[in-house]
């Protein structure tokens, strides 16, 4: 009788595909990481034209004494301000997830290189 974690390793995962290794996994899990940070970087970018394009708009708006359009656009203004703060700390909790992989990617580099070390002082002794 053959237990899962070998089944699953001569068979590869439901879909078909042979499992990725650490370092597959590590890798594309870093482009992924990356991938969603210049996305977030766009779209604070987005945001930042979009605010400094209210704050214009506001300022033309109560020179015409249009204080109800000002009142509406000033919370518009308030909202895109929050949302590009909660855009950068949502860049910092990635950044601090690309930063544990490679921690993980250092630690699995240095077991890796104490196992070959292992290895070869074995075969010096014997």
């Amino acid at each position: 009788r053959l237990s899962t974690g070998i089944l699953y390793l001569t068979m590869g995962n439901v879909f078909g595909s042979p499992k990725k290794t650490l370092k597959e996994q590590l890798r594309e899990n870093k482009r992924m990481i990356s991938r969603a940070v210049r996305e977030l970087d766009r779209e604070r970018n987005a945001l930042e034209r979009e605010e400094k394009r209210l704050t214009i708009e506001i300022k033309k708006m109560a020179k015409q004494q249009q204080m109800g359009a000002v009142r509406i656009m000033a919370k518009d203004l308030v909202r895109t301000r929050q949302y590009i703060t909660k855009f950068i700390e949502m860049r910092s909790h990635l950044q601090s997830c690309a930063l544990k992989l490679q921690t993980v990617k250092s630690q699995q580099a240095m077991t890796e290189a104490m196992a070959s070390t292992t290895k070869a002082m074995v075969r010096f002794f014997i």
